[in-house]
Order: structure tokens, then C-alpha cells, then sequence
């Protein structure tokens, strides 16, 4: 193995951080809101544009490889990043994008730790830096929608001096607070009907008296075999099996053999990518025609693609987190797993510079400086992770 070349592995990490911190913002955007994308809808195209960009890498020189370890990143990734669009979707950007972060570095520093065994200086100093990580992480997803927080209690309140509604306002708040500020004026459908293939097959529910004008991403309930679940409890619990199973999706790279590493891996992933997609749109047919006991209404309740809406910013999305799944790889082969895939998860730094001044989400001053405390946090402790590593020689394979 080729010594690891520490200057290429952490700007391969800045790259990376670029990528996954920026593809959420199609994925947020009005056409998306627009037409209520279908999760797997969304990932389809990512899965696409993964395969496709993947090729690029032919142009750099690497050869053509192929290892079936790819498809096992592939089983971890699709469902993962389906999961992290329900819950980009229905929690919000920054809370749900903070949750996925902090556990990824979590499973990664575990598997590139504990299972990979790779040396660090002092095992207490390493353990400190992914705490403040995680810290940091937490810190500027919280202090990325607490201004709207406040200027929805603002309205609450005012509204609770001019009107007679008599539901709980402290549950209006507390949606505020995980549907990360959205202020889309698209109104989600709470009736099954055609046009909205999502609430057929997981048959949302009404919303309740009164709250009908004030539908928001989050609100309203899904029924999941015969449970019924608030979207935004459900988008939270997948940003957390995103980072828990997403955050494995490299792990099958350090099985590879040969030229199938680095840059080599990355046509096995994009290809295994596209396979587990086409998998999991094989089995949802299934799954429809079972429980509808018909071919035809199975295949009429599948989403749409909306592709005159949605290929470019579905193109645009998959692209950028292609750029930023290079980026982690080489990460990851030349800084190893527990410093390189976490050196990626700054991406919620990019994230929030999005939501800071694109979307303006935070406005007020103080919020936002500590907003960029806690990213220094966050900077720190990549930093003393990676100085925890630097003497090792690279990963622990």
C-alpha cells in the first residue's frame, strides 16, 4: 500500500464537506416543495447521477475497476440517503442534517477506532475530539433555527390575544422548532388522493380541527403498519438511521482488494448505487401489488418522477453529493475511517452558511456568533482528531 498523503486527504475532506454540505439545498428548494418528492423519488436521481459521474474518474486517469464490495456500499448508502431526504423533508435541514452529522461521526470513529484499530497519539485525546465534534455539531444545528423559534413563540403569542383557538400552543412550538423554519407557502396534502402517491401508500391522516391552514413540512400524521407516527417524530428517526446505517457506507472499501481503493472505488459505488436502487423500486412494487392485491393500482400508487420539475435540481443534488462522496472516499483511504469520513461531516458548516445567508434563517446577531462558536468547536475538534492521527501513517489496514 502506497503511504497515505495527509496534505491530498484533508483537501479531499474540504471537498467533501463541500459536496454533502450543498446538495440538500435542491433537495429543500421550491421545486421539490413544489411536487412533494417521494424520498426514494429524490434518491433515485442521486443514485443516477452517482453512477453516471462516477465515470469521470476514467478521465483522471484511473483505470476501470470493479468490486462487488461496491454494491454492499450501496445496500448501506441508498437506504440511508433515503431516509436522510424524509428527513430533510419532513424535520427540517439543520436539525435533521446535526443529528445525521453527529451520529456518523460517532459510527465511523467507532469502526475506524475500536473495529479497524487505527492508532491514534492518546486514545483519551482522540475520544475528546469526537465529543466535541459531536458538541460543535449539535451546537449549530440548534443555533440554526432558534431565531425562527423565537419569532414563531413571538406569533404564537400574539395570536393568542386575538383569536379563540383552543389547540396546544406548545405543540405549535415545539413543531416550529423540528421543522427547521420552513416558510414555504406549499401546502402538504393530508387526503389520500392520485395525485399523491405518498399519502396512498402510507395513508397520512387528516389533519386535526383547526390546524388545516397552518399545514407545515412535519405536520400531520402517517400510519405505519397500523401505528400512527407525527412526520416530523418520523423525520427525526430517520436523520438517526441515516447516520447509523449511511455511516457505514465506506466500511466495505477497506475489504477491497487490488486498485479497487480510492478513486477505484468509486465506479463499484456508483454502480452498486444504481443496482440497490432499482432493487428497492423492484420491491416497493412488490410490496404494493401484496397489499393491494392488484398489478395495476400497485403500479398506479408508485410516485412520480416529475421530471419536466425535477430533473435539474435532482441532477444538481446527485452531482454535488457525488462530489462530495470522491472527496470522502479519498478521505477516508488517506486519512483512514475515524479521521476522514468525520472530517467530511463538516458539511453541516457548509450547510449552515447556506441557511445563514441564502435562506437567511438566522438574522439576529447574537445567534449567529454563536452559531459560528460552536462551528469553531466543531473545527477544533476535526483538527485534534486528525493530530491525534498524523503519526500513524494513515489507516490501521
Amino acid at each position: 500500500m502506497a503511504e497515505p498523503n495527509l496534505v491530498l486527504g484533508w483537501f479531499a475532506a474540504f471537498v467533501g464537506a463541500i459536496g454533502f454540505g450543498s446538495f440538500a439545498v435542491p433537495i429543500k428548494g421550491d421545486a421539490a416543495t413544489k411536487v412533494d418528492i417521494d424520498p426514494l423519488v429524490m434518491q433515485s436521481y442521486k443514485s443516477l447521477m452517482c453512477f453516471l459521474t462516477s465515470w469521470l474518474v476514467v478521465l483522471l486517469g484511473q483505470q476501470v475497476t470493479f468490486t462487488w464490495w461496491g454494491v454492499v456500499s450501496g445496500l448501506f448508502w441508498v437506504p440511508g440517503g433515503a431516509f436522510n431526504i424524509f428527513a430533510i423533508r419532513n424535520a427540517g435541514l439543520a436539525i435533521s442534517q446535526g443529528i445525521v452529522a453527529s451520529s456518523i461521526v460517532m459510527v465511523s470513529f467507532i469502526w475506524g477506532n475500536i473495529i479497524f484499530k487505527e492508532p491514534a497519539k492518546s486514545q483519551v485525546m482522540a475520544y475528546l475530539s469526537v465529543w466535541l465534534i459531536m458538541g460543535g455539531l449539535y451546537g449549530m444545528s440548534y443555533y440554526s433555527t432558534s431565531d425562527w423559534v423565537d419569532n414563531t413563540d413571538h406569533h404564537h403569542d400574539n395570536e393568542a390575544t386575538s383569536s379563540d383557538h383552543d389547540y396546544d400552543f406548545e405543540e405549535d412550538e415545539q413543531d416550529a422548532f423540528l421543522n427547521d423554519g420552513s416558510t414555504s407557502s406549499a401546502s402538504y396534502e393530508n387526503e389520500p388522493s392520485p395525485s399523491n402517491p405518498l399519502a396512498n401508500s402510507l395513508e397520512i391522516s387528516p389533519a386535526s380541527p383547526g390546524r388545516e391552514k397552518q399545514a407545515t413540512p412535519g405536520s400531520g400524521a402517517i400510519v405505519v403498519c397500523g401505528k400512527t407516527f407525527q412526520r416530523r417524530n418520523l423525520g427525526l428517526i430517520s436523520a438517526l438511521l441515516c447516520g447509523t446505517w449511511g455511516g457505514s457506507c465506506l466500511v466495505p472499501m477497506h475489504y477491497s482488494k487490488g486498485d479497487t481503493g480510492g478513486l477505484g472505488y468509486v465506479i463499484s459505488f456508483g454502480t452498486g448505487a444504481l443496482l440497490v436502487t432499482i432493487w428497492m423500486w423492484i420491491f416497493r412494487f412488490l410490496y404494493m401489488i401484496a397489499k393491494l392485491k392488484s398489478i395495476r393500482e400497485g403500479y398506479a400508487v408508485l410516485p412520480p418522477f416529475h421530471f419536466k420539475v425535477m430533473w435539474l435540481p435532482g441532477a444538481t443534488a446527485g452531482t454535488l453529493w457525488s462530489l462530495g462522496n470522491v472527496g470522502s472516499i479519498v478521505a477516508v483511504q488517506q486519512l483512514g475511517q475515524g479521521v476522514g469520513y468525520p472530517a467530511s461531516q463538516a458539511a453541516l458548516l457548509v450547510a449552515g452558511l447556506w441557511g445563514i445567508f441564502y435562506y437567511r434563517e438566522v438574522t439576529r446577531p447574537t445567534t449567529i456568533i454563536k452559531w459560528f462558536m460552536s462551528a469553531f468547536v466543531t473545527i477544533f475538534g476535526i483538527l485534534l482528531l486528525g493530530y491525534e492521527s498524523s503519526s500513524t501513517g494513515g489507516p490501521g489496514r
